[in-house]
């Protein structure tokens, strides 16, 4: 009778009896697991306290990172060596042992607006600058390159055996500037320069109509191929708008490397017109009815209707103050002139190269690309001009003109003037 009522209670607990004893196995896994865990962590802490593999770390992330930089810079007006060193972010006792190496040597005592400077920078502490490369022409460079051992430059120059000859192209224009221009088969980077510096003077949306003429004289190099291997530069330019001529001659000085008019003044303004090409002018300054908003308000902007992606240029030389995001503004970018002037150019797609707070820019370098970001109907540049901290119409603003040339300078210009007059003379005859 026990026996029996022994044998009813185990089947009636035999659940029970293993839900206990299951409870009671997973409470050793989990002591086993927690015990073998914590030595893990100790052991893994011991690891990463071990010297020899940290500096085998720290080698593996310094290898990551480039060890030399390449930095390529465009002098701007009023440049010195000095001042484009003191741009770079080396050491100062690097720079002066730069300059001592360089300034003084007669090959390079003058430097050119526009003209390429190719620093070469070993990042490894220290810091040193191991090559500057000085492309003083087309078919020249002088390099200085370094020698570790003495912190002396040994100079080279290499001439580049190309034959340099002059290109002359002129043609209507039917729809646009760089379509004409391109059927010219004229290199694309060119017909980018020939509306670069006439963004200055000219709206190639609503001063250029059709039928109206371009002229460009610019520099071939040849290989002993007789292959065309670059270009260079734009010798000379001429719009004809509605029957009126507007010359450009390029002449290079003392520091100067620039485009002039017949008068020999600078095409360089404070501001360009317009900093886009090949768009169209879809809203102006003043009031309108809003597209997405639906009421009327002060647009204090002007719009340029473009295709997504098309470049947009820094209207004059600055200090980019935002590249950001600016609600309904989308993606922006504003510019600090002078202590006049700024500038906005918002709903970007996506900003320039290296574009970001505190980068210089120069006139005409591309910033962004056209989008539609924001509040936003389509792809388009909100573009702003800002004078005194008043929101102003950039289409109506009257900006003070470059440079003039006077006295040596001025009659080293007249003389290249008729030069460069004659050889279109004999370019036209030649093409004829």
């Amino acid at each position: 009778m026990n026996l029996q009522l022994i044998n009813k209670t185990f089947k009636v607990y035999t659940h029970l009896f293993i839900v206990i004893i299951s409870l009671a196995f997973l409470l050793i896994i989990f002591n086993f697991y927690n015990s073998y865990k914590k030595n893990e962590v100790l052991y893994f802490e011991k690891v990463l306290k071990n010297t020899y593999l940290n500096k085998t770390l720290e080698t593996f992330v310094e290898n990551l990172t480039p060890r030399y930089q390449i930095i390529n810079y465009k002098v701007n007006e009023g440049d010195s060596l000095e001042k484009i060193l003191n741009n770079l972010e080396i050491p100062n006792k690097e720079k002066k042992i730069v300059l001592k190496n360089i300034v003084n040597n007669k090959k390079i005592n003058k430097i050119f607006e526009n003209e390429i400077i190719s620093f070469q920078i070993d990042k490894k502490e220290p810091i040193k600058v191991i090559e500057i490369d000085f492309a003083i022409s087309k078919t020249t460079n002088i390099i200085f390159k370094r020698d570790y051992l003495k912190d002396k430059f040994a100079v080279t120059k290499v001439e580049k055996n190309l034959r340099k000859d002059f290109e002359y192209k002129e043609s209507v224009i039917k729809n646009s500037l760089y379509s004409s221009a391109i059927k010219e088969k004229i290199p694309p980077s060119l017909v980018v320069e020939f509306a670069r510096i006439y963004g200055f003077q000219v709206d190639f949306q609503r001063d250029i109509w059709k039928n109206d003429m371009f002229q460009i004289i610019y520099e071939n190099f040849f290989n002993d191929d007789n292959e065309v291997i670059e270009t260079g530069n734009i010798i000379y330019a001429n719009l004809i708008l509605q029957g009126k001529e507007y010359p450009l001659y390029f002449f290079k000085s003392d520091q100067i490397n620039d485009h002039f008019d017949e008068r020999g003044q600078s095409i360089k303004k404070t501001l360009m017109k317009t900093p886009i090409n090949g768009a169209r002018l879809s809203s102006s300054f003043g009031k309108r009815k809003h597209p997405i908003l639906g009421f009327t308000k002060m647009h204090t902007g002007t719009d340029f209707a473009a295709p997504m992606g098309t470049p947009i240029m820094a209207s004059g030389d600055g200090v980019v103050t935002k590249a950001s995001w600016c609600g309904g503004g989308g993606n922006c970018v504003k510019i600090k002139h002078n202590s006049v002037y700024s500038t906005v150019y918002a709903h970007l797609s996506k900003f320039g190269r290296g574009i970001k707070k505190g980068t210089r820019v120069k006139q005409g370098q591309t910033i962004g690309y056209v989008g539609s970001t924001g509040m936003s109907t389509g792809p388009h540049l909100h573009y702003e001009v800002i004078e005194n901290g008043r929101k102003v119409n950039s289409q109506k603003l009257k900006l003070p003109s470059g440079k003039t040339l006077q006295g040596k300078q001025r009659k080293e210009f007249e003389i290249i003037k008729i030069k460069t007059n004659v050889l279109k003379s004999e370019l036209i005859d030649r093409t004829s």
